[in-house]
C-alpha cells in the first residue's frame, strides 16, 4: 500500500518532486566538490606556498669553530621517512671575499650553492636540487651561471661594483685571486642582494673548504601545527612520539633530516612555517563553511518547496487521517517520499559535484582531480541531511492538519 502511495505521488506531482529533486541535488553537487578539492586544494596551496621559500634550515650542530657539514651527505635529505614531502633543497658555502671590477673594490661575502643540480639519490630515480627550485621568486637579470666561473651578483653588490651581465671581476680569499664572468643580476628584496653567487665547486676551492658547506635549506610539504605538534618530543610517550613522528609537522620532518646529517640540527623556520600552518587553516574553515552554507541554502529551498506542495496536499491529508491515518503513518509517506527523492539527488549530486571539482581545479590550478570514493557515501549522506532539515517545517504543518476544517473547507 505505502508503495502505491509514493507511486501515485510522485506521477501526480511531477513539478514538485522535480524542485525538491533539483534543490537536493544542487546542494549534494556542491557539496561533493568543495569537500573533493579541499584536501587537493591544500596540497595545491602547500605546493605554491613552498614557492615562498625553504621552511627548515640544516645548520653545523656546533657553529663555533666554524662548524660544517659535508656535501657528500646531501642525498641522504632524500632518504628519509618524508622524502616525498621533501620538493627541493639547496646548499651554501659562505665565505668573505676582496671583490674588484674594475677601478672599485669592495669587501663582500661569497655564496656558493647549486643552481640547478643533477643529483643521484640511493635507490631513487635523479633528483634536481637547487636554487631554482627553492626560490623561483629570485628576479634574476641575464642568465643563471652554466660554467664553474660564472656568477650571479646581488643587485646592491652589482650597483656598487658597476658590474652588469657580461662584465667581469675578480675575487679574492685566503690568498687566492679567481677570475668570474658576471652572468646576471639578482634581485630578492632581501640581503642576498648583498652576495655573489657561485658555483659551489667553486666557492669551496676559493674558500679553500672542499667538499663542506655552511647550511643548508630545505622545503618541505607539512601539516598546520597544532597543540600535539608543538610538544617536545624528548617529553613525549612512546606512544605519543611514534604518533608525531609519523605526521608530517615541520619538526618531526625538521628531525627526519637532521638524523642523516651528521653533525647537523635541523630547525624550522617559523616565519614561514607559522603563516603557512594559518593559511591553510583558514582555507579549510572556508571550505567547510561554504559546504555548511551550500547545504544551508539546499536545505531552504527544499523546505519552501515542500511548503508549497503542502499547502495543495492539505485535502489528501485530511482525508487520510479521517480515514483512520495516524501520526507515524503520515509521517512514513512523506519521509519515503523525501527518502527516495534524496537518494536519487544524492547519486546525480556526486556525478555533478566530481565534474564541478575537476573544473575548479582546471581553472584554478591548472590540473585535474578525481574525487574520491568515500565522497559518494557523504554526497548520499548530504542529500538525506538536506532532505531531512528541508522536511522537518513541511511534515509539523501536515501533522497540524485538522480533517474537520479542511474537508469542510
Amino acid at each position: 500500500m505505502l508503495s502505491r502511495i509514493l507511486k501515485n505521488s510522485f506521477l501526480k506531482r511531477p513539478k514538485p518532486v522535480l524542485l525538491v529533486f533539483i534543490s537536493i541535488a544542487m546542494g549534494a553537487a556542491v557539496a561533493t566538490a568543495f569537500l573533493g578539492i579541499a584536501g587537493e586544494v591544500s596540497h595545491k596551496m602547500a605546493l605554491e606556498l613552498r614557492s615562498y621559500g625553504a621552511n627548515i634550515l640544516l645548520e653545523p650542530a656546533a657553529l663555533e669553530g666554524g662548524g660544517l657539514l659535508r656535501e657528500s651527505d646531501l642525498p641522504k635529505i632524500k632518504t628519509v621517512f618524508w622524502k616525498y614531502n621533501i620538493t627541493g633543497f639547496t646548499p651554501y658555502l659562505f665565505g668573505v671575499a676582496e671583490l674588484s671590477a674594475g677601478t672599485r673594490h669592495e669587501r663582500g661575502v661569497v655564496a656558493g650553492t647549486w643552481f640547478s643540480k643533477e643529483l643521484q639519490v640511493p635507490g631513487e630515480e635523479t633528483s634536481t636540487q637547487g636554487i631554482k627550485g627553492i626560490a623561483p621568486w629570485w628576479d634574476v637579470q641575464g642568465g643563471w651561471p652554466e660554467a664553474a666561473d660564472q656568477v650571479i651578483v646581488g643587485a646592491a653588490l652589482a650597483k656598487r661594483l658597476g658590474v652588469a651581465p657580461g662584465r667581469e671581476l675578480d675575487a679574492t680569499a685566503h690568498g687566492r685571486t679567481r677570475r668570474f664572468q658576471v652572468v646576471g643580476v639578482v634581485t630578492t628584496g632581501g640581503f642576498e642582494e648583498e652576495q655573489l653567487f657561485a658555483p659551489l665547486v667553486t666557492a669551496q676551492e676559493l674558500l679553500q673548504q672542499p667538499g663542506m658547506v655552511s647550511r643548508v635549506l630545505v622545503s618541505a610539504l607539512t601539516v598546520p601545527m597544532d597543540d600535539f605538534g608543538r610538544q617536545d618530543p624528548a617529553k613525549m610517550s612512546k606512544e605519543d612520539y611514534e604518533k608525531w613522528y609519523c605526521t608530517a609537522y615541520v619538526t618531526s620532518v625538521a628531525k627526519n633530516v637532521e638524523e642523516v646529517m651528521a653533525g647537523s640540527r635541523a630547525k624550522p623556520i617559523w616565519q614561514i612555517a607559522s603563516a603557512e600552518g594559518a593559511l591553510l587553516k583558514k582555507l579549510n574553515a572556508v571550505m567547510l563553511l561554504l559546504t555548511v552554507l551550500a547545504l544551508g541554502a539546499s536545505a531552504t529551498a527544499v523546505s519552501t518547496s515542500l511548503m508549497a506542495s503542502m499547502a495543495e496536499r492539505s485535502k489528501e491529508i485530511a482525508l487520510m487521517k479521517a480515514m483512520g491515518a495516524d501520526r507515524f503513518q503520515i509521517s512514513a509517506i512523506f519521509l519515503g517520499e523525501v527518502l527516495i527523492i534524496s537518494l536519487c539527488g544524492g547519486v546525480v549530486g556526486y556525478l555533478a559535484g566530481g565534474e564541478l571539482a575537476g573544473l575548479i581545479s582546471r581553472s584554478v590550478f591548472n590540473s585535474s582531480i578525481a574525487s574520491p570514493l568515500w565522497l559518494f557515501p557523504t554526497a548520499l549522506v548530504s542529500a538525506f541531511l538536506v532532505a531531512l532539515a528541508g522536511s522537518i517545517a513541511p511534515l509539523r504543518r501536515a501533522l497540524l492538519v485538522e480533517p474537520v476544517r479542511v474537508l469542510k473547507g
